[in-house]
């Protein structure tokens, strides 16, 4: 049986999930266990794949590599001052809810079976910058600069090694033919000269940009997309349907009544 290793960029993952949530599931949590829950159904998604028969065949999972930084842990000025005040107030990044979830979620990862947690560093700078929604209105004309607020901002640190330690795991993986099938779950080009050294030594690889629109031009550089979607999984782990439904999503899950169905009827034969 083909071993598969798992690599996920746990910025774009946990961001991805963080806006479908928001989206979708407005009066749920994200907490760690979720989180762990949603890993390790998208890496059953890609431990089955479909051989040129179209038929389903299983991999055996080799391990799940995760990549990630420290959150953020200053006690900083907001950019802008309240109303009625001078000077703006302090953010302490410890109090912040993504604080607790990142640091609670590193400490339960370590203690998931099969999973190899990569932790890079933070830039010791960082800047406040506007938010991709309120910069576009700001273009738009939508919003006016005196119209904006701290929440129209995010603190941006850069990480650093994170690259690096994925690209030397891609490197092992395939200089040590410790697995035939490597999926990155990841929305940027920067894996490409990894990838194409992993395709040299007769690596399977796969990206999953879960359902992120990516350069169409990476295709040359890859084995194949598959996307695993989040919004189905949440809707599992939360036990409700998103609100407001997406497009497709009855569609989908008529599809997928018909498949069990169609199983149960093969089973009862």
């Amino acid at each position: 049986m083909k071993k598969v290793a798992i690599l996920i960029d746990a910025g774009f993952f946990i961001h991805k999930l963080q806006h479908i949530k928001k989206h979708y599931f407005k009066e749920k949590a994200l907490t760690p266990d979720i989180i762990i829950d949603v890993i390790y159904s998208l890496v059953h998604y890609h431990e089955k794949v479909n051989n040129d028969s179209g038929k389903e065949r299983k991999l055996e999972l080799y391990r799940i590599y995760f990549y990630d930084c420290p959150p953020i842990d200053k006690q900083i000025k907001f950019p802008l001052p309240e109303q009625g005040q001078k000077t703006p107030k302090d953010k302490n990044f410890k109090l912040d809810e993504s604080y607790i979830l990142r640091e609670s979620l590193h400490k339960k990862l370590k203690q998931c079976r099969k999973i190899a947690l990569r932790m890079g560093e933070l830039s010791g700078h960082g800047a406040w910058q506007l938010n991709e929604l309120t910069l576009k209105n700001l273009l738009r004309g939508n919003k006016k600069w005196d119209q904006l607020t701290n929440s129209d901002f995010h603190y941006q640190c850069t990480q650093k090694q994170v690259d690096i330690k994925l690209g030397m795991d891609i490197t092992t993986l395939a200089y040590e033919k410790l697995v035939e099938v490597i999926v990155l779950v990841a929305g940027d080009s920067d894996f490409v000269p990894a990838a194409k050294l992993a395709r040299t030594k007769g690596i399977d690889f796969i990206l999953d940009p879960l359902r992120h629109d990516i350069n169409p031009d990476l295709s040359e550089h890859i084995d194949g997309i598959q996307s695993y979607n989040l919004t189905s999984a949440l809707s599992h782990f939360f036990g409700v349907a998103p609100n407001p439904k997406p497009i497709w999503w009855d569609e989908m899950m008529e599809k997928r009544k018909k498949k069990q169905t169609k199983k149960r009827n093969k089973k009862n034969r």
